[in-house]
Protein backbone atom coordinates (compact mmCIF):
# COMPACT_ATOMS: atom_id res chain seq x y z
CA UNK A 1 0.00 0.00 0.00
CA UNK A 2 1.15 3.44 -0.69
CA UNK A 3 0.63 6.70 1.30
CA UNK A 4 1.87 10.05 0.61
CA UNK A 5 2.76 11.83 3.42
CA UNK A 6 3.51 15.79 3.27
CA UNK A 7 4.66 18.08 5.90
CA UNK A 8 4.37 21.38 5.91
CA UNK A 9 6.01 24.44 7.05
CA UNK A 10 8.97 23.79 9.99
CA UNK A 11 8.31 20.38 9.91
CA UNK A 12 10.12 20.13 6.12
CA UNK A 13 13.36 21.11 7.90
CA UNK A 14 13.11 18.55 10.69
CA UNK A 15 12.39 15.76 8.31
CA UNK A 16 14.40 16.89 5.64
CA UNK A 17 11.77 16.55 2.83
CA UNK A 18 8.22 18.21 2.07
CA UNK A 19 6.84 14.86 1.03
CA UNK A 20 7.61 11.23 0.63
CA UNK A 21 5.58 8.36 -0.59
CA UNK A 22 5.76 5.44 2.09
CA UNK A 23 4.87 1.91 1.28
CA UNK A 24 3.39 0.05 3.51
CA UNK A 25 2.24 -3.79 3.68
CA UNK A 26 -1.44 -4.69 4.87
CA UNK A 27 -4.34 -2.23 6.29
CA UNK A 28 -2.09 -0.07 8.30
CA UNK A 29 -3.72 2.46 10.99
CA UNK A 30 -2.50 5.77 10.99
CA UNK A 31 -0.98 4.88 14.15
CA UNK A 32 1.16 2.42 12.70
CA UNK A 33 2.02 4.89 9.85
CA UNK A 34 2.89 7.64 11.93
CA UNK A 35 5.61 4.57 14.05
CA UNK A 36 7.06 3.71 10.32
CA UNK A 37 7.78 7.44 9.44
CA UNK A 38 9.11 7.59 13.04
CA UNK A 39 11.93 4.89 12.47
CA UNK A 40 12.94 6.13 9.46
CA UNK A 41 14.58 9.57 10.85
CA UNK A 42 16.71 10.40 13.25
CA UNK A 43 16.66 13.30 16.36
CA UNK A 44 14.31 16.61 16.71
CA UNK A 45 12.49 14.56 13.68
CA UNK A 46 11.98 10.98 15.39
CA UNK A 47 11.08 12.77 18.77
CA UNK A 48 8.51 15.02 16.67
CA UNK A 49 6.89 12.38 15.37
CA UNK A 50 6.89 9.92 18.13
CA UNK A 51 5.33 12.78 20.53
CA UNK A 52 2.27 12.05 17.74
CA UNK A 53 1.89 8.77 18.82
CA UNK A 54 2.24 9.90 22.45
CA UNK A 55 -0.20 12.71 22.48
CA UNK A 56 2.61 15.63 23.57
CA UNK A 57 2.64 17.79 20.14
CA UNK A 58 0.54 19.80 18.69
CA UNK A 59 1.10 18.66 15.34
CA UNK A 60 -2.04 19.08 13.20
CA UNK A 61 -2.37 15.47 11.01
CA UNK A 62 -4.73 15.50 8.38
CA UNK A 63 -6.10 12.08 6.11
CA UNK A 64 -7.15 13.56 2.99
CA UNK A 65 -7.62 16.96 3.98
CA UNK A 66 -9.81 15.58 7.06
CA UNK A 67 -9.54 15.31 10.40
CA UNK A 68 -9.32 11.77 10.77
CA UNK A 69 -12.25 10.76 13.39
CA UNK A 70 -10.71 7.47 14.84
CA UNK A 71 -7.42 9.23 15.71
CA UNK A 72 -4.45 7.31 15.73
CA UNK A 73 -7.00 4.05 14.65
CA UNK A 74 -7.64 5.49 11.32
CA UNK A 75 -7.09 3.18 8.97
CA UNK A 76 -6.07 4.04 6.06
CA UNK A 77 -6.36 3.00 2.48
CA UNK A 78 -4.06 2.55 -0.79
CA UNK A 79 -3.53 6.47 -1.94
CA UNK A 80 -4.56 8.01 0.74
CA UNK A 81 -2.61 11.31 1.28
CA UNK A 82 -1.34 12.32 4.74
CA UNK A 83 -0.55 15.66 6.03
CA UNK A 84 1.16 16.96 8.99
CA UNK A 85 1.05 20.61 10.18
CA UNK A 86 3.15 22.07 13.11
CA UNK A 87 1.58 24.69 15.28
CA UNK A 88 1.78 28.21 14.20
CA UNK A 89 2.76 31.19 16.35
CA UNK A 90 3.78 35.03 15.33
CA UNK A 91 2.51 37.92 13.22
CA UNK A 92 2.41 41.28 13.67
CA UNK A 93 -0.67 42.87 15.19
Amino acid sequence: MRIKVKYMLWLIDKVGTSEEVVEIPGEPTLGELINVLAESKTGRARELLLGIQRGETDVLVLVNSKTPLNGLDTKLRDGDNVVLIPPVSGGVI
